[in-house]
C-alpha cells in the first residue's frame, strides 16, 4: 500500500480527482497525471490476487483505461479539490472492491468525459 491509501480510498468515495505521479511501462518513465481514482483491490475477472490502484488516466497515453497500478509504481498522489462525475467514466458494469455510492456506470464504449 501507498503511504496515502486513507486518502485515495476516500477520494473514491468522495469523487475527487486525485493527481498521481506514477511510472508508465508504455512512456519507459514517469508521468503526472491529473485522474478520477475508481478502485483498490486485484484486476476483476482475473485469477492473480495483486491489489492495484484503479484510477481513470483522462489522457489515456499510459495505457488503457481503467489503468491499474502497483503500488511500487506510485511516485506520489494527492487528493486535489475537484470533483468528477463517475457516470461520465465509460468504466462498463463491474464489480467494485471499495463501497462506494456511485449510481449507474456509464456504458462501455461512450467517449470518456474531457479533464476538467
Amino acid at each position: 500500500m501507498i503511504p496515502n491509501h486513507t486518502q485515495f480510498l476516500e477520494a473514491i468515495r468522495e469523487r475527487k480527482l486525485i493527481r498521481v505521479v506514477f511510472y508508465s511501462h508504455p512512456d519507459h518513465g514517469t508521468v503526472d497525471r491529473e485522474c478520477a481514482p475508481l478502485d483498490y483491490g486485484p484486476e476483476p475477472g482475473s485469477s492473480e490476487t495483486l491489489n492495484q490502484y484503479w484510477i481513470w488516466d483522462h489522457a489515456a497515453t499510459a495505457g488503457t483505461n481503467p489503468l491499474g497500478l502497483l503500488p511500487d509504481q506510485i511516485v506520489s498522489l494527492r487528493v486535489l479539490g475537484s470533483d468528477f462525475d463517475p457516470a461520465q467514466l465509460p468504466v462498463g458494469e463491474r464489480p467494485w472492491t471499495v463501497l462506494r455510492d456511485w449510481g449507474k456506470p456509464a456504458k462501455s464504449g461512450a467517449p470518456a468525459a474531457a479533464a476538467p
